[in-house]
């Protein structure tokens, strides 16, 4: 064996383990090594060649070329008639382009050639002699076009058009042109979704109607593959805005692909990746001012490394916000709620070979908000505040093996939230607390991605939690601890007969959660030791008319696990004489679902329209007891039905519009005895209607520089109700504009201003003693970007 060999074999035999690597234990550790080892090995013998990572899903194979030229970043023409060629294959994985070109064209009677740096693709029988030879046609539109537009929302990469869901896509380049901050922007801006940012790092949810401040998490939330989810209120970190690849939101019950508590939906912020063959790097600095309150500053960076080139590359991303205060107090304190946001990312991709590749990830943020959240009264004060302090990290190695027609996937993460309080739960009330939780996550698929008759993705994910609770109210202690243990094994099928225009699809999911849980106070204790079991279906039928439009229909079921009787509450309620369950039993909804998708005027418009009708049973609510004490019962669940519509257009290369437009019913199914809540009364959060629409316009003003225009807004009816106490919120409707200047050369500079209305009425349920979620007042702020 030649020395280098021998030298490199050795190396891959030892490989070198970063520092946070060592907190994941057992046969994870030891199955991440292995795929370690053998990628190090297989990169070490593999004979280096530009490449391009492809996600190009079986589709029209005039679609699939224009995915192929923008991934790619080359011109591509064509000659002939594209539109009558079979589908293409799917194409995905890191591989030079002729060879996803070659993929591409399998078997559908064209060929490519490559001349002057232009791809041209003809059909592979020479032209007659005696006529004219065709004219190559460029297959990209002169205006903007919206379509094709690829997704992963159930785990493999497909059109969006072929998935048979309420699914709504925001690209990051187009969070970026609207300059929102963080997800809670993107989900105001999406049908069917109602979040509120609550500050202090504090974001709920709400997708379909699907809503609750009380167990676990209702609807799923990942950043990448990292689920953020278990033994926790229905609550997520605040995820800022930047260098973002895109945002799905998948509604309607997700349990079948994604498990326990994703009831009403799933979020997906997805992240962007190393690339392997360029350096880039990015720089943004602000400044802002909030009228009646204080200023704030912001600096964002990002830098691509191609460590290797075509082989290994790192990704850095890194932010430090100050989000100014604004909020008073009664006794002459102002500006009290300043947020301090630092974020942190780093992604190692190693391209092992064209068919292996593995990401290692690392994402960090820290929020302090030492005078409390966006809480206040109509008059913008707040007498009842608590210091928090919130840190987040999570660790993950995704690493895929591009099989013939398919793809095999090992994703394994490690995630912590530190949650610190310190302050008044009520004017009268004080709390002091900790809140930590770990979520351990493992989860092995495999997938197709070619174009035959059935579509199909297997898998198994392992979950272990663990929270621990102290809490110290009016000095009286309340402290818990709960793991859950979680297995489950899943799979969905999508069969499409060929030739026919009809596909059903159907899958199942066979879940099992351990849980174990013990809560102590002053005066009680509670135990819980249980073992819940669920069988999660979906199943769908999906008609297409053609490639630019398909309706579909879908059942399909959600759930959450059982959880514990807060200890505090079970004593509270054995001194007012009242009784309580120890433990709470879990609660589950069925939802049926109806839908269209359209692309029409060239693929520069997409609509996308669906009517929904769930069924949510035992949905836990709060009983008051006293004053401060509230404690958890099952009710008789709830009904929610509605309808939303979506729709993007794009008229020109240089202005593209979106406009949202959501009704909603969602209320209690019967009265729920010893609390306000009666039949018809509307669920916890959920507005009936809500609007949005955005704008955004360019048009040059030189030779290599551009004028842009970026509006938002966002409108949502009244909340009608917080919890079991206080006062409904109010309408809100919130306005954002945005100028800017950008130049060819890299630098871009701009003027924003937030919430032009000055809205400053409750987004949420007013607490008894007026407390409720603001808008930070009017704002105006200016920012440069470099980008080289």
């Amino acid at each position: 064996m030649p020395a280098a060999v021998a030298a490199t074999v050795r190396h891959c035999m030892r490989p070198p383990a970063p520092a946070w690597w060592t907190e994941l234990s057992g046969w994870r550790r030891r199955g991440g090594l292995a795929l370690l080892w053998l990628g190090f090995c297989l990169s070490a013998w593999a004979a280096p060649s530009p490449r391009v990572a492809f996600r190009i899903p079986a589709q029209p194979l005039d679609e699939a070329l224009l995915s192929f030229s923008q991934q790619a970043g080359l011109p591509l023409a064509a000659v002939g008639d594209l539109g009558g060629a079979r589908r293409s294959p799917g194409v995905s994985g890191v591989m030079t382009v002729e060879a996803a070109l070659e993929r591409l064209l399998e078997g559908s009677g064209y060929a490519f050639s490559v001349e002057g740096g232009v791809i041209t693709v003809s059909p592979r029988a020479p032209a007659r002699a005696e006529q004219p030879a065709p004219q190559p046609i460029a297959l990209v539109a002169p205006t903007r076009t919206l379509a094709p537009l690829v997704v992963s929302a159930r785990k493999r990469d497909e059109r969006w058009m072929d998935v048979p869901m309420g699914l709504s896509v925001h690209e990051g380049e187009r969070i970026e042109a609207l300059g929102l901050q963080n997800a809670t922007d993107v989900l105001r801006l999406t049908p069917g979704v109602a979040a509120v940012d609550a500050g202090a790092a504090f974001t709920q949810v709400q997708i379909r109607g699907i809503s609750s401040s009380l167990g676990g998490n209702d609807n799923g939330y990942y950043l990448d593959d990292i689920p953020f989810t278990g033994v926790t209120v229905p609550w997520h970190p605040d995820t800022r805005a930047f260098d973002l690849e895109r945002v799905e939101v998948l509604k309607g019950p997700q349990g079948t692909l994604f498990g326990e508590g994703s009831m009403g939906g799933t979020v997906r912020i997805l992240t962007r990746a190393p690339e392997l063959d360029r350096f880039s790097a990015a720089v943004q600095v602000g400044a802002s001012s909030t009228e009646g309150g204080a200023d704030g500053g912001m600096g964002k960076a990002m830098a691509n490394l191609p460590l290797v080139p075509d082989r290994l590359g790192l990704r850095l991303v890194a932010t430090r916000e100050t989000l100014a205060g604004w909020v008073d107090t009664p006794d002459g304190g102002r500006d009290i709620n300043p947020q301090r946001v630092t974020t942190r990312r780093a992604r190692l991709r190693w391209s092992a070979s064209d068919t292996w590749m593995t990401d290692f990830s690392h994402i960090g943020s820290t929020t302090l908000a030492e005078g409390g959240g966006y809480a206040a009264t109509d008059v913008l004060q707040t007498n009842a505040y608590q210091d928090t302090r919130s840190r987040w990290r999570a660790n993950s190695i995704n690493s895929s093996l591009e099989l013939p027609a398919s793809r095999l996937l090992l994703v394994v993460s490690d995630a912590r939230l530190e949650y610190v309080i310190d302050g008044m739960l009520t004017p009268t009330s004080t709390l002091r607390g900790t809140l930590d939780i770990d979520v351990d996550s493992t989860e092995l698929r495999w997938s197709s991605h070619g174009a035959g008759p059935l579509e199909w993705i297997v898998g198994y994910s392992h979950r272990e939690a663990l929270r621990r609770d102290a809490l110290f109210v009016d000095g009286e202690y309340a402290v818990a601890r709960q793991s859950n243990r979680a297995d489950a094994l899943f799979g969905e099928l999508t069969l499409t007969p060929r030739d026919s225009a009809w596909s059903t699809t159907a899958g199942l999911r066979y879940f099992t959660d351990e849980v174990n849980g013990t809560a102590l106070s002053s005066t009680r204790d509670t135990r819980l030791r249980s073992t819940f079991h669920r069988l999660t279906p979906r199943m769908s039928v999906n008609r297409r008319f053609s490639d630019q439009r398909t309706v579909y229909a879908s059942v399909a079921g959600g759930f959450r696990s059982g959880q514990l009787q807060p200890a505090d509450s079970q004593a509270a309620a054995l001194a007012a004489g009242i009784t309580l369950p120890s433990t709470l039993p879990p609660d589950s909804l069925v939802s049926y679902e109806i839908g269209l998708k359209q692309i029409t005027a060239g693929g520069r418009l997409l609509v996308q329209g669906a009517a929904f009708h769930t069924r949510w049973h035992d949905l836990p609510v709060r009983v008051p007891i006293d004053g401060t004490h509230n404690g958890l019962i099952n009710s008789n669940g709830a009904i929610v039905r509605g309808v939303e519509l979506g729709m993007s257009y794009a008229p020109a290369a240089q202005l593209r519009l979106e406009l949202g437009a959501t009704w909603l019913d969602a209320h209690y199914a019967a009265d729920v005895p010893g609390t306000p809540l009666r039949r018809g009364t509307q669920i916890y959060n959920v507005p009936r209607t809500s609007l949005s629409g955005t704008a955004t316009y360019a048009w040059p003003v030189g030779p290599d520089m551009n004028l842009t225009a970026a509006s938002r807004a966002s409108y949502h009816s009244r909340r009608q109700t917080g919890l079991v106490e206080g006062d409904e919120g109010d309408a809100i409707l919130d306005l954002g504009l945005r100028l800017g200047l950008e130049s060819a050369r890299g630098w871009s500079s701009y003027l924003y201003a937030d919430n032009l209305l000055d809205e400053q009425g409750a987004v949420d349920g007013r607490a008894p003693y007026g407390n409720a979620t603001r808008l930070r007042p009017r704002s105006y702020g200016m920012e440069l970007h470099y980008r080289f």
